[in-house]
């Protein structure tokens, strides 16, 4: 059973939870709510690390108020959510960017498997003519592109990625193969930092703020 599945369910048992794995926000929350939910910005990336200097943050299943499933980075400490575009990500090794170019991708995106937690690939493509520090993101068996890591993004990702670095990625944001996709989110780092973040959250840790 897959990450997605695991959290989330199937069709038909998509509203069914996981304890200690709730993860719909209540009903009809306000946007300054929402915002309360979420680490401020401002600050080092100290206040994300734990004692060994390593990210004190998990991934957890979140429904939005859509109800779109998808995966948001939790603060262990404050159970805070933390944005995909907080600056302090990348100072720990986790690179988050929702792709660019989907739209130009279609049959790609909905032919590979993008659902939350899935396994994807990345790979430099230094002779694309548009951008040399290119970081294409691909399924997990490297046939189905979804699309790039912003240009900011992609020049830090590319530059770790030259310097003979491994990461690994996963989805925080799309669908299995077979649906329509709109949109894919990646989260990158080095294969044991993803381990850790994507392990289950430890019993005692601050709830997260959206529960409460």
């Amino acid at each position: 059973m897959g990450f997605f599945s695991r959290f989330f369910g199937t069709a038909t048992d998509a509203q069914a939870t996981v304890p200690g794995r709730e993860t719909s926000p209540p009903a009809r929350a306000t946007s300054a709510r929402v915002d309360s939910w979420y680490y401020p910005a401002g600050g080092d990336d100290s206040v994300f690390r734990g004692p060994d200097g390593q990210p004190a943050i998990h991934v957890i299943p979140y429904t939005d108020s859509s109800g779109e499933h998808v995966l948001r980075l939790v603060d262990d400490r404050t159970g805070l959510l933390i944005g995909p575009t907080d600056r302090r990500l990348p100072k720990l090794g986790l690179f988050v960017a929702q792709l660019r170019g989907e739209s130009y991708r279609q049959a790609d995106c909905r032919a590979g498997d993008f659902a939350p937690g899935s396994a994807l690939r990345l790979a430099r493509e230094p002779d694309n003519e548009h951008d040399p520090f290119a970081v294409a993101v691909f399924d997990a068996t490297g046939r189905h592109k979804a699309g790039y890591f912003n240009k900011q993004k992609a020049r830090v990702v590319s530059r770790v990625l030259s310097e003979g670095l491994e990461l690994g990625a996963v989805s925080f944001r799309g669908t299995p193969a077979g649906r329509k996709c709109d949109a894919v989110g990646v989260i990158a780092a080095e294969p044991a930092v993803l381990a850790a973040i994507l392990a289950p959250r430890p019993l005692g840790l601050a709830m997260p703020a959206h529960l409460r």
